[in-house]
């Protein structure tokens, strides 16, 4: 695997774990939706994937380099996709919404992809 299709789909992955746990948090789901509150079962289904996906970040980052430089290139990705999600957080929470969602899509039908070609 190259390192910059590696990078790109790490930082698919990282951006929508971190989307997907900021619109998790009420604050961030109110400023998407407009509803005071959250219902539980979503709450719980967006933490699990924005686990997920920041457990796959791990993998190609571990396929491009080796396991050292591969956790620590992890560790970075995730950190751009925080400060990615962050930034533009505040610019517009939908386009955040559906970067996240096609970052996700990308980055797992990647992975897929990826490990069967």
């Amino acid at each position: 695997m190259s390192a910059l299709y590696a990078s790109l789909q790490a930082l698919a992955l990282s951006t929508a774990g971190m989307a997907a746990l900021a619109f998790a948090i009420d604050r961030h789901h109110e400023q998407l939706t407009g509803a005071d509150a959250q219902p539980a079962t979503q709450r719980v289904v967006l933490r699990s994937l924005g686990a997920l996906f920041l457990a796959a970040v791990l993998l190609p980052c571990v396929l491009a380099w080796s396991a050292s430089v591969g956790v620590v290139a992890m560790l970075g990705f995730w950190s751009l996709g925080a400060l990615l999600v962050a930034g533009l957080m505040s610019l517009s929470p939908r386009l955040i919404a559906w970067m996240g969602a096609g970052a996700g899509l990308l980055g797992a039908c990647a992975a897929v992809f990826g490990l069967a070609g």
